[in-house]
């Protein structure tokens, strides 16, 4: 599998672009926002990222503003906490793995989940899509 470092400029672009126009459309905007104003602030700020998915902008205060919001709720959702044991059993040595605390969450509160983790990969791609025009602009001397 190619990482996004390896993968074709065009080809990531498009694939930010098509992931961003995809949480756009399932972005539960009426479900989790707050009042009429942050509801037409939200819309706003979708509108904006639907058009080239943030790459013409410097900043990050549109996956910012809707990291917070989608947060917010979340912790609205949390039943309590339990632990998972993520590894293996070792015949020789025993368990060798991490006990990691997870959240129990509600229905909601895991389709909220869901969003946040879209939208953290949204911005790592943009990131790394962002630096990657920066260097092909300084390699092109722009």
């Amino acid at each position: 599998m190619q990482t996004y470092y390896q993968m074709p400029l065009d080809e990531l672009c498009s694939l930010l672009i098509g992931m961003t126009r995809a949480f756009i459309d399932h972005f539960p905007g009426n479900e989790v926002a707050a009042d009429a104003l942050e509801r037409g602030s939200l819309r706003r700020t979708l509108e904006a990222m639907r058009a080239c998915a943030g790459l013409s902008r410097r900043d990050n205060t549109d996956i910012n503003l809707l990291s917070a919001v989608l947060e917010r709720e979340r912790e609205r959702e949390i039943l309590g906490t339990f632990t998972v044991f993520d590894g293996r059993n070792e015949p020789d040595i025993g368990a060798v793995g991490e006990v990691r605390e997870m959240l129990d969450l509600t229905d909601r509160g895991q389709a909220i989940d869901a969003c946040v983790r879209s939208l953290r990969r949204i911005a790592h791609i943009r990131s790394i899509c962002r630096a990657r025009i920066d260097a092909e602009k300084v390699l092109l001397g722009r």
